[in-house]
């Protein structure tokens, strides 16, 4: 006999040891007349984090890397519409004939044997919203009214697990940016959209620096670093750290925001927490040694040399025959510093260089 209290234990235990949603997704899926279950995060129609039953991993994977069906996710899209608190059959959000155009269908899941399901939307507190997607094999039919009503009696304990460990992973990446904030170091925490998590206070003074828009986003005041920060924020498919240069405003001096990516626990799914992004300011008007360089801009030991050249004051020429170099090789390696660090001119680059060196103490 199937134990309720049971299950409903587990339920809560997941939200602190998240590799315990594997187990307690095959058992909420056999509640409901299903084979396997997937629980996953999406924000702006896109999956962001996501956990299975063994028994639906392959299925899910093999989804994901089919993009015909993501796009045509017609489960994803009448069910976040549907505003439904509770969980439903996908019968009951379309018919037969809406299923049979739909290339998700046709071309993923009827292959498969597959084709009903039970589903439940919870938002979460982050803005994010959870899915519990629960599979069932086509020869069963639709999920029927009993198996949706046992669904529903542990629902409650679902959303509050979910809720529970969003929250907790919010604490965690608050309590990140504090220490941080202790150690004099300005920085924040971006989630899968981009959107703010956390900042500590030393972060939030640089307002002439840093603005922060609505929706919980943050951008560079200057337009070229902004490029930058916005260029690597947006490469998720190959997501690592990257450096950019503040330039100097008013009474504040330039510096360097580092982007390191926080790839987290796979079976972590309800950590929203992608990207760290600290800052490193600079106050000591002297030139950089090539170290600092390298360190701080990501730049090869031979383009530090040269914008070490640079900040010096000295000429193309004279950068060359300092480091027995030919004109066109300062020249192509000032190509990349420029790339790396947002500038465009000679000047701009002293400038930046020039006005901001050693970490303030």
């Amino acid at each position: 006999m199937f134990d309720r209290e049971k299950l409903i234990d587990r339920i809560y235990e997941a939200a602190v040891v998240p590799e315990l949603w594997p187990g307690v997704l095959q058992d909420v899926s056999l509640l409901g007349g299903c084979f396997g279950g997937v629980l996953f995060t999406t924000a702006a129609r896109e999956v962001t984090r996501w956990t299975s039953s063994e028994s639906a991993k392959s299925i899910f994977e093999d989804f994901l890397s089919n993009r015909a069906a993501q796009e045509d996710n017609i489960r994803l899209k009448y069910g976040v519409a549907a505003k439904h608190h509770g969980f439903f059959g996908n019968h009951q959000l379309y018919g037969r004939a809406e299923m049979d155009r739909s290339p998700m269908y046709s071309n993923f899941f009827f292959p498969k044997g597959l084709g009903y399901a039970a589903g439940s939307v919870l938002p979460m507190p982050n803005g994010d919203i959870a899915v519990f997607n629960l599979e069932r094999r086509y020869s069963d039919g639709p999920v029927s009214s009993e198996e949706i009503a046992r669904l529903n009696a542990v629902r409650p304990h679902l959303a509050r697990a979910a809720a529970l460990s969003t929250r907790l992973n919010l604490q965690r990446a608050r309590a990140i940016v504090d220490a941080l904030n202790s150690a004099g170091m300005p920085a924040a925490i971006l989630g899968g959209q981009n959107e703010l998590l956390a900042a500590n206070s030393l972060l939030e003074k640089m307002s002439d620096q840093i603005v922060f828009l609505a929706h919980g986003k943050l951008a560079l005041g200057n337009a070229a670093s902004n490029r930058l920060l916005m260029d690597g924020l947006a490469n998720r498919s190959r997501p690592a750290t990257s450096s950019i240069p503040i330039p100097a405003r008013a009474d504040s001096p330039a510096a360097v925001m580092h982007a390191l990516p926080l790839p987290g626990e796979a079976s972590d799914v309800f950590n929203g927490a992608r990207t760290l992004l600290v800052v490193t300011r600079l106050d000591r008007p002297t030139s950089p040694t090539a170290e600092l360089l390298t360190g701080l801009f990501d730049l090869t030991a031979s383009e530090a040399r040269v914008a070490r050249g640079i900040a010096e004051g000295k000429s193309t020429d004279e950068v060359a025959a300092a480091l027995g170099l030919s004109r066109e090789t300062v020249r192509f390696y000032l190509k990349g510093i420029f790339g790396k660090t947002g500038v465009a001119r000679q000047s701009d680059l002293i400038a930046l260089l020039s006005g901001a060196v050693l970490p303030r103490s």
